[in-house]
């Protein structure tokens, strides 16, 4: 004998085919549905890369301090006057967060035994025979071998920053360093940058400490030092005439009545005969 099915057996049968019609609901909704083509996700994988790339290099860390160059100044009095001048200590400081600090630490102490500290450094305060030029020449060319700053060995390698920077970005890193972190020394000079760039346009290696300590020590207050161009009145100065300068034009010459001929010989060699006397008008 079959037992008839109970309610709840039947029950579960209805949620069983409603659960199989649910699912045959849905394939045929995904009837003619097709996957993204690849070079769409190549493409968009790309862009979402060089959009990291774009921050990592000109975020300056995600600091609300880090100046940026590309916005315009504005001192809110609604003049509309000229821009201000960017401060050279402020987008030092971005240059430096951005390409130094890996190195050198944001604290300005480097690492020890590895890359030597900027606060308080020799090198950069151009004490003793360092010149404002070797540290110049250092970030433009790069820098190797064995050396000591503040007691202490370090020998390691710097890369050259000669053609990835421009020389008012090297002139503000530079006067960034030279006064953070107690540091107090002149600032660099875009002048002076540019100077020494074409001074040494020909140079293809890294510097050493050898080399720039033979090299004469230059400061930047002293480069900047011109003497002024002399006077164009001062005595002694007078600059020589011009070949063409006009000159007083000539006496004219006498008219040829009134200069006097000389003595015609005649073919006999005899004396020219006297000019006969003028003759006398009536009633003179």
């Amino acid at each position: 004998m079959i037992d008839k099915p109970t309610n709840e057996s039947a029950q579960d049968e209805d949620l069983v085919q409603r659960h199989v019609d649910l699912l045959c609901e849905s394939n045929a909704s995904r009837e003619g549905a097709e996957l993204l083509p690849t070079w769409l996700i190549i493409s968009f994988l790309a862009l979402a890369f060089l959009g990291a790339g774009y921050l990592f290099w000109n975020s300056g860390g995600f600091k609300v301090n880090v100046f940026n160059p590309a916005r315009v100044a504005w001192d809110g009095a609604g003049t509309g006057g000229a821009a201000a001048a960017p401060d050279p200590m402020v987008i030092g400081k971005r240059l430096f967060t951005q390409n130094c600090a890996v190195c050198h630490q944001q604290t300005g102490l480097g690492v020890a035994g590895q890359f030597p500290p900027l606060a308080g450094s020799e090198w950069v305060l151009a004490q003793d025979w360092h010149g404002d030029n070797h540290i110049v020449k250092i970030v433009l060319h790069g820098f190797h071998g064995a050396v000591t700053v503040k007691g202490e060995q370090f020998n390691n390698v710097m890369a050259p920053w000669g053609k990835v920077l421009k020389d008012e970005q090297i002139a503000a890193v530079l006067t960034y360093v030279r006064n953070e972190w107690g540091n107090k020394a002149p600032p660099i000079t875009k002048d002076f940058v540019a100077k020494i760039r074409e001074q040494t346009k020909d140079r293809t290696e890294p510097w050493t400490p050898k080399e720039l300590q033979a090299t004469e020590r230059v400061l930047v207050q002293d480069a900047g030092a011109a003497p002024a161009p002399a006077a164009a009145n001062a005595p002694g100065n007078a600059s020589p005439a011009p070949a063409n300068a006009a000159q007083p034009p000539p006496a004219a010459p006498a008219a040829d009545s009134q200069a006097p001929r000389p003595a015609e010989a005649t073919p006999s060699g005899a004396p020219p005969a006297a000019a006969p006397a003028a003759t006398a008008t009536p009633g003179a």
